[in-house]
């Protein structure tokens, strides 16, 4: 301790105050509904919740296999293992505002195989462009059968080709280091890892990278879609278009949830599915159950699985890295 300077201590400090509040929010907010979602999983046959739960892990599995696909790109190397238990871990962190959290991917992959956070980093951010993306796609699809929504998904179509136009040019992060890395001798430091912050998302976001992750982000978070639809049917909902209904109200509400940068998109992804269900004509009680349902088995069970496969594989050296607040140049 005596070797850690005054920043150093800080920079620990906000680290931690940061999960803290985190773990906060997480908790108040699954204890604000756990009774009435205990009665409605009570009332679900076990074919039907096994049903639900498989279409939810399909979409995890999926986004596995572009988490495993991003590595490739940038050469990284680490168990499969490591990779998968790192994977499910960041799950813990999902109702940190936008999943920034979900950057203890880098840190962990950083403490265990010394690759530095500047490297890494970019997955992480990759990954939520594509998933917004593929979320896109599938609302797009449902968007004017519906008519709803479509402002919405324009204006988010726009700002994220923009932001991928924006972050794929190298004279984007040649005026970041003139006009801020290099202005300010703090940030100095600094430079080489905004660097590798550049060469890797320069090729998570390439042409051919996008090909293939967008689709594949699109069918695995039609997953979640299909788990909406198998709720509306343990629910005794009977309506026309319901698979399209399920996919649509999912997809654009994630997308909504997502742009609030919200924790979790709380209150703001469920107020928008509870307003599609009113405008569809699905019944009030039935909407709400609906919402709440979906909104267990995607946000609380993958905090409760991250959280669980992260106690079960954690090592004492694992977030040595997260709370030094420092990155290494060392490959």
């Amino acid at each position: 301790m005596s070797n850690l300077t005054t920043n150093d201590i800080l920079q620990r400090l906000a680290v931690w105050v940061f999960i803290a509040l985190v773990g906060f929010i997480t908790i108040a907010a699954l204890f604000a509904d756990i009774g009435r979602v205990q009665t409605l999983i009570a009332t679900i046959s076990f074919a039907s919740l096994a049903s639900i739960i498989t279409s939810v892990l399909f979409n995890y599995s999926l986004r596995f296999m572009k988490w495993t696909y991003f590595l490739h790109r940038l050469r990284i190397k680490i168990s499969f293992a490591d990779s998968l238990w790192t994977f499910f871990s960041a799950f813990t962190m999902v109702l940190s505002p936008g999943k920034l959290g979900e950057i203890i991917k880098s840190v962990i992959i950083k403490s265990r195989y010394g690759i530095p956070i500047s490297h890494t980093a970019p997955i992480v951010m990759a990954e939520r462009i594509t998933d917004l993306l593929g979320l896109i796609c599938l609302a797009a699809i449902g968007s004017s059968r519906f008519a709803f929504g479509g402002h919405t998904l324009v204006i988010a179509s726009i700002f994220m080709i923009g932001g991928i136009a924006i972050m794929t040019r190298p004279g984007f992060w040649r005026a970041c280091d003139r006009h801020i890395f290099s202005r300010f001798a703090s940030l100095t430091r600094f430079r080489s890892s905004l660097h590798a912050i550049e060469e890797s998302t320069g090729n998570l976001l390439s042409t051919r990278s996008l090909i293939f992750t967008v689709p594949l982000s699109a069918v695995s978070w039609a997953g979640e879609g299909v788990a909406l639809y198998f709720i509306f049917g343990a629910l005794g909902v009977t309506r026309p278009e319901l698979l399209g209904i399920s996919l649509f109200a999912h997809a654009f509400s994630s997308i909504v949830g997502a742009l609030s940068f919200l924790p979790g998109g709380l209150l703001v992804t469920e107020g928008t599915l509870g307003m599609f269900f009113v405008f569809v004509g699905i019944g009030r009680d039935q909407a709400v159950s609906a919402t709440l349902l979906i909104r267990t088995v995607t946000l609380w069970f993958a905090v409760i699985l991250g959280t669980v496969v992260f106690l079960a594989g954690r090592r004492p050296t694992d977030l040595i890295a997260f709370s030094s607040g420092r990155d290494t140049q060392k490959t």
